[in-house]
């Protein structure tokens, strides 16, 4: 497995020092005191062929209420800011997802045999124990380096149908749910906008481009709420105790147009609109609004095995439950112009590769007629518009020929004209 992780792009700092924490995997060997938290009934949800498994629930019963526990894995329990590790970590800054291949940020022996929360063996985590108020505010809440053990690996499909059938001797999935639900709830009424819509990924199998539609199922929804309030309560913990940290930010771009007014008759222009309304999101070391979220301050923390500005937060929560000397403000902010650029790098290179295998799924599928929404006129003289394809739940740019006129959120019916799909997927209203 070693020598699978060894080539060209890793120094030999950083091999030897894989090779050590390698070689440290069962002697429970950690940076600092972690609490046990392994008598949890403890979930990963996560979908089938994750490697990368960061996070995990469980739910605690104490006397009268509930605890809920979300658990992140915690790669600095094993490495040190700045360490060999570390630095080629911060040089991709991320794990790029592309169709046929993925560029793991840590190297997959370090994942898979030490950080990756599995049901094999304990697993270092940053935990926090959440008690609600009714109304879904949250009534205390601590944070404790730990370790755990998975009890249930459950993919997205099993998990639904614990929440939906909630039986009896397996219902702490479904009164997660509902205290989540309470929560998001709560967040909405602070201004949060929820855009609940199915999304089509290209897969690449056997060479060959397919889309897969992801739903937006309760389970889906259950982990995205409780990363929120992870990313929630810890942006507030590190505001009130002045820890420099990337907080993830957004503000409200503009309202919609008049001439673009939201029609609620029709989910998927709304969506679209309700997305355009938002600005960008980005890292500052200021802890500002998160506009869509509806919360004050948030940051992203939830994925540390896969997200260096993740891995920053952790870096600091652990120096400071330790007593240890901060990672400087001014060394978060360099850190943050490293993840604002090279992090749009790679999203930038996951976009084009989606677009040029959306182009090659197309070009397999040339006698296939499509019905699609009309979402935006990018330029109506040279037809250039956005268009969102019902069946694959994708949208696209392209070029679109129509004899009568469109508007936008039309639903039309077209087809293929041309096969030349370089830059431009080109297409007609069928008459």
């Amino acid at each position: 497995m070693l020598n699978q992780i060894i080539n060209t792009d890793l120094k030999l700092e950083s091999i030897e020092e894989i090779k050590r924490l390698n070689s440290n995997t069962n002697l429970n060997v950690y940076k600092y005191p972690l609490k046990d938290l392994s008598y949890l009934k403890t979930y990963t949800i996560d979908d089938v062929d994750s490697l990368e498994i960061d996070d995990a629930i469980s739910l605690e019963r104490i006397d009268n209420y509930y605890k809920l526990w979300i658990h992140i894995a915690s790669p600095v329990a094993y490495i040190e800011y700045n360490s060999a590790v570390d630095k080629c970590a911060r040089k991709l800054i991320s794990t790029t997802y592309l169709s046929n291949n993925i560029i793991y940020m840590f190297p997959e022996v370090l994942i898979n045999q030490l950080f990756s929360i599995t049901n094999k063996e304990k697993r270092a985590s940053l935990s926090m124990g959440v008690i609600f108020n009714n109304d879904g505010s949250v009534s205390s809440f601590e944070i404790v380096q730990s370790l755990i053990k998975s009890n249930y690996q459950l993919s997205y499909d099993d998990a639904d149908e614990l929440i939906e059938y909630a039986p009896k001797e397996e219902e702490d999935l479904s009164i997660i749910s509902k205290l989540l639900e309470t929560r998001k709830n709560l967040r909405k009424k602070s201004g949060a906008k929820e855009i609940l819509e199915s999304y089509g990924k290209i897969i690449v199998k056997d060479n060959i481009p397919n889309i897969k539609v992801i739903d937006q199922t309760i389970s889906r929804i259950l982990i995205s709420e409780a990363m929120i309030l992870y990313g929630d309560l810890i942006a507030n913990y590190t505001k009130t105790n002045n820890i420099p940290v990337p907080y993830r930010v957004q503000e409200c771009k503009t309202r919609a147009s008049n001439n673009q007014k939201i029609n609620s008759d029709n989910q998927i222009l709304y969506n679209f609109l309700l997305k355009k309304s938002m600005g960008k999101t980005f890292y500052s070391v200021q802890p500002l609004i998160h506009y869509s979220l509806g919360l004050d301050c948030y940051l992203q923390a939830t994925s540390p095995i896969r997200r260096y500005s993740d891995l920053l937060v952790h870096y600091q929560i652990s120096r400071f439950l330790n007593d240890k000397t901060l990672i400087s403000k001014e060394e978060i902010e360099k850190n943050i112009i490293i993840i604002n650029n090279i992090g749009r790098q790679n999203i930038n290179r996951y976009r084009e590769d989606q677009k040029s295998c959306l182009n090659k799924w197309f070009m397999n599928n040339t006698t296939k007629k499509y019905k699609v929404v009309l979402l935006n006129w990018i330029n109506r003289y040279k037809n250039i518009s956005i268009v969102y394809f019902t069946e694959y739940n994708i949208s696209s740019i392209c070029h679109l020929r129509a004899k009568i006129e469109i508007n936008i959120g039309d639903v039309i019916i077209i087809n293929n004209i041309t096969h030349d799909y370089n830059d431009m997927l080109y297409f007609e209203m069928n008459s």
